[in-house]
């Protein structure tokens, strides 16, 4: 909701009224941003809501002291206001005489992560969707809820040496669920941190979660136990997600940046339950509270997309990334050769920020290669949230139906929880839910009750057998906030089933 010039008129401003003020070297971050969408159930919308909110945050050192200010009033009265608290804060604080220098003026991969059509696409536009997905789940005879989120974020870090580092996303999703009136099937569908609004086919979307729905019905039982499954991408991306804190087992889940959010959070996601492994804003707003100045304090709106978070309720205890990281290296054989992952800076269809750790350049990074463990620790030149892409093949979900003898093909988990175990490293465990089908001989043999399952995703990505194409996902639990991955869906041999679940 600001454009380069604008947040670089801003910049100018402050910087000039903190050196007025008697400080010395100054630290600057904007965020400014759009946070919309539209929900709808039973045949009619039911909210429209929109969330609008700026904050700029100046950090001053006076000698070896430093103080840091913010605020929401950007007017000259606010700004100046915010910069004589900020000397005055540095005034009264301890000397630090191991500050680190300011970065000056960097050059970053150009990326144009807002576009027009994106950036105007409001509540007319996503009207015209929920019409098309209604209209269409009447005559299929099922129900439909859903979700259209729009994010339009905006974040600059600057200081007195010359940086300036400016960054904008504007993203579209479409999350929808149907079921049938009875409440015995259910099918899910949907696309996440979609740049271009002309990718979102809502009658397409819709026709996947409603033949998902009927199909569904009348699911038999079979038994509990290990089986090869075929997880499309929602699923397979929160399978991911759960991993992605072994490349810095140090620094907390997803390793950089968050979603490029509000300086005080997302609104509340009702889509999202509490505790668990969530997205990646936590582990940014985590990485921003070690951070020094107003820079570091944005670290997680810098690099809006990517990962979401690390396993559920692990931290650093038992069973976690950083007791699993113990004594590897890289160069060690993790996983499958099928398992390559990516941090891709400048991705086009993602158009993430390009703005790495400490707003210096991100550059490409390759955390597994074959199955081989490439990069970890800190100091990479990008997150597992900045442009993460598991590589892929032109395989579709019905190519690896046909070459799946007898499996499960799992549309989404659900309530995914860490499970602390000495045997197994970052186990888990979920739920499947919207559409669980049987597979036999290359062919679907029918829906079947919901299982409860227990897994590590380091030995589901071990038993990686098949990786079809890759489409722009959500690995975090809550739908709206364009944490988006490119991620495949995947057949994993050996995954553990272990009892019968309610969920329908």
């Amino acid at each position: 909701m600001i454009t380069r010039e604008e947040a670089k008129a801003v910049v100018d401003k402050v910087l000039n009224m903190a050196g007025a003020s008697k400080a010395g070297a100054v630290e600057i971050n904007l965020t400014a941003g759009e946070r919309s969408g539209t929900r709808w159930a039973n045949s009619s919308i039911t909210t429209n809501l929109v969330q609008y909110d700026r904050q700029c945050i100046v950090t001053v050192r006076v000698g070896a002291k430093v103080g840091t200010a913010s605020t929401r009033d950007w007017s000259d009265a606010g700004l100046q206001k915010m910069c004589d608290e900020a000397v005055t804060n540095a005034g009264t604080a301890n000397e630090n005489p191991n500050l680190p220098e300011l970065i000056g003026a960097q050059e970053y991969i150009a990326v144009d992560g807002a576009s027009q059509e994106a950036i105007k696409y409001g509540p007319l536009e996503r009207a015209r969707l929920v019409r098309d997905s209604i209209d269409l789940a009447q005559k299929k005879g099922v129900l439909g809820a859903g979700f259209i989120p729009k994010n339009d974020i905006a974040t600059c870090n600057a200081n007195s040496k010359g940086l300036f580092a400016y960054y904008r996303t504007a993203d579209i999703g479409f999350i929808l669920t149907c079921r049938m009136a009875d409440g015995t099937g259910s099918g899910w569908s949907g696309t996440m941190g979609i740049k271009d609004p002309k990718m979102i086919d809502a009658k397409f979307l819709t026709e996947i979660a409603a033949n998902k729905a009927l199909k569904s019905r009348k699911a038999k039982a079979i038994e509990p136990g290990r089986y090869t499954v075929i997880l499309e991408p929602r699923a397979n991306a929160r399978f991911l997600s759960l991993m992605t804190g072994i490349f810095n087992p140090n620094g907390g889940g997803g390793g950089f940046g968050g979603g490029g959010g509000f300086p005080g959070g997302p609104p509340p996601n009702p889509d999202a339950p509490t505790g668990g492994g969530g997205g990646g804003a936590a582990a940014g707003a985590a990485g921003a509270a070690g951070a020094a100045g107003a820079a570091g304090a944005a670290a997680a709106a810098a690099g809006a997309g990517g990962g979401g978070g690390g396993p559920g309720g692990f931290g650093g205890g038992i069973g976690g990334p950083a007791e699993y990281m113990v004594g590897k290296k890289v160069g060690d054989k993790l996983f499958s050769d099928r398992f390559t992952l990516k941090s891709d800076i400048g991705n086009a269809m993602l158009r993430q920020s390009p703005i790495g750790p400490d707003n210096k350049p991100a550059k490409p990074v390759t955390w597994v290669d074959k199955g081989v463990l490439t990069a970890m620790g800190p100091n990479q030149g990008a997150g597992t949230n900045q442009s993460l892409s598991q590589e892929g093949t032109n395989l579709s979900i019905e190519d690896m139906i046909k070459q799946t003898r007898r499996g499960l093909l799992v549309s989404s988990f659900w309530y995914i929880r860490g499970v602390p175990s000495q045997q197994q490293p970052l186990l888990n465990t979920g739920m499947t839910r919207d559409g669980l089908f049987l597979i036999e001989n290359g062919e679907l043999a029918g829906p079947v009750q919901n299982f409860r399952w227990n897994m590590s995703p380091i030995v589901g990505y071990a038993n990686l057998s098949l990786v079809g194409k890759p489409v722009p996902m959500e690995t975090g639990e809550a739908f709206g906030s364009g944490n988006a991955a490119l991620v495949p869906p995947v057949r994993i041999e050996e995954f553990y089933m272990t009892s019968v679940s309610p969920a329908v």
